[in-house]
């Protein structure tokens, strides 16, 4: 008759356990809040200055104390021994090999 009772008891106890849980979980999902994100956008207007790929500014001092603008290049002679470019300018440039 003990064993019966304490067999009943822990059924029981089982059940209730089991129907909290259910009534527990179908409520807590029911209350359940949405979070809403606000995205705050600020337009910043910033010059850009778009140059392509390879481009070289010849502008600069630095350049034209340097480097020889090819596009002043109206002559050129070649020998064995290197390249002789002749200016619009009437400046020569030898480049040896």
């Amino acid at each position: 008759m003990k064993k019966s009772i304490r067999t009943i008891g822990i059924i029981a106890t089982m059940g209730i356990l089991l129907v909290s849980s259910y009534l527990l979980g179908t409520t807590q999902t029911g209350t359940i809040t949405e979070i809403q994100t606000v995205t705050e956008t600020k337009e910043i207007e910033k010059p850009v200055e778009v140059v392509p790929d390879g481009f070289i500014d010849t502008r600069p001092e630095e350049f034209q104390d340097n480097y020889i603008d090819m596009r002043s290049v109206v002559d050129f002679d070649v020998s064995e021994y290197g390249l002789q470019l002749y200016c619009e300018d009437g400046t020569g440039y030898w480049l040896e090999w």
